[in-house]
């Protein structure tokens, strides 16, 4: 009886292990280089195709140039004109500002009241300063009757608009 069982055991191990072999052995080999799903047909870096930075990750290749300096600039400064109106009603402050601003500062925004922003005068600026690196957010430093503020832009592709995230003094203690 112990022979029966010690051969059953061994007999279950066996089959347990052909399972997880899956057919080895019996069908050929598929391509041994593991690929990643990135979405587009499951390409692999030894497949010969040309595989560039926007194909695998869906990261938009943005660089900084002249033109790009000269939209942010343009746009902080039409933002800020748009925002230094303490005299303007709430609703059309709000509409006129909304477009330049990006959806979750657009939310925030809604509940400034435009007669507390102290500023009524620009007195220079945009000034812009970014991370080497990164083409794709500045900040926008502004002088004005009321002190410097500074106004935090993005864009998320090369032909994207500048949006607003943020509009705050440079030191709100003063």
């Amino acid at each position: 009886m112990r022979k029966h069982l010690a051969l059953t055991a061994a007999f279950a191990a066996a089959l347990s292990l052909s399972a997880c072999a899956g057919n080895a052995g019996t069908e050929p080999a598929n391509d041994s280089t593991p690929t990643v799903n990135t979405g587009q047909g499951g390409h692999h870096a030894d497949d010969g195709h040309d595989h560039g930075a926007d194909e695998h990750y869906g990261i938009p290749e943005v660089t900084w140039d002249a033109a790009a300096e000269k939209t942010v600039k343009d746009t902080a400064a039409k933002a800020m004109a748009l925002f230094a109106r303490p005299d303007v009603p709430e609703t059309t402050w709000f509409a006129d500002l909304a477009p330049h601003l990006a959806p979750d500062y657009a939310e925030d925004a809604k509940y400034i009241d435009p007669a507390r922003v102290p500023i009524r005068k620009i007195t220079d600026g945009p000034a812009i300063s970014r991370d080497a690196g990164n083409p794709m957010t500045v900040t926008a430093t502004f002088a004005t009757d009321a002190g410097r503020w500074t106004m935090l832009l993005h864009r998320s592709g090369q032909q994207q608009p500048w949006l607003i995230t943020a509009i705050s003094p440079q030191d709100p203690t003063s």
